[in-house]
């Protein structure tokens, strides 16, 4: 249990490590978005429900019609509902998915510096309790 608690602590930095490296812009591209007028929606987009709408059309494409996992799922949060998974992986994963989720809004950022201190917090004390790891 150490192990995936040290795992997830590290996954964890380097995504808050991520997001603060992109939070700065150089002033020339800054210069260029202005004259040009354009917006980089690339930067906005969520990547995880993009994910899922293609991979839905390939199976449907595929001819997967009822067996096709990813049917009903518009974005990647009803997916995790369609899963068929423990009731505790769910919420981690929701978990994650809220965080990468939050990552992308530059408004947000507040938000996720406190969600993602409470997952600290809760890994380190379950890592402190659990004899077993």
């Amino acid at each position: 249990m150490k192990a995936i608690t040290t795992l997830l602590i590290i996954c964890l930095v380097g995504c808050i490590t991520a997001c603060q490296g992109q939070t700065t812009k150089e002033s020339s591209e800054k210069e260029t978005l202005k004259t040009t007028g354009e917006k980089d929606s690339s930067k906005q987009m969520n990547l995880l429900d993009e994910q899922v709408k293609m991979y839905g059309s390939v199976f449907e494409l595929a001819g997967a019609g009822e067996d096709n996992p990813l049917s009903q799922a518009e974005n990647y949060g009803e997916l995790i509902e369609k899963m068929d998974l423990p009731e505790e992986q769910k919420v981690t994963q929701r978990e994650h998915y809220k965080v990468y989720d939050l990552s992308l809004d530059p408004t947000k950022k507040d938000s996720l510096k406190i969600m993602v201190g409470k997952m600290l917090e809760n890994a380190m004390e379950k890592s402190q309790t659990d004899p077993d790891n």
